[in-house]
């Protein structure tokens, strides 16, 4: 599925509200899956995060004073206390 890209064509302001519908959409599809875990369900699941990191996505763009990316910090060590 192609990815959409909210900062096109859309305000701040209009893709928050697009995201607000599909959290609630998702708040009353995730019951319905509860009910029934039909894999018809699980897959609208699927489309509602799509569309919800799409629009996670276009906010950082359009406010990232507002929505700043996320940082991610690695670090890593190793230590060789092997004697040979």
């Amino acid at each position: 599925m192609p990815q959409i890209d909210y900062s096109i064509g859309f305000t701040a302001a209009e893709v928050e509200e697009i995201l607000a519908i599909q959290k609630s959409e998702l708040k009353k599809t995730l019951s319905a899956y509860a009910d029934n875990g039909s894999s018809v369900t699980k897959r609208r699941i699927d489309e509602i995060h799509a569309v919800i990191a799409a629009c996670q996505r276009a906010l950082q763009k359009l406010d990232p004073a507002k929505y700043p990316p996320t940082v991610r910090v690695g670090a890593s060590y190793v230590d060789s206390d092997l004697e040979l």
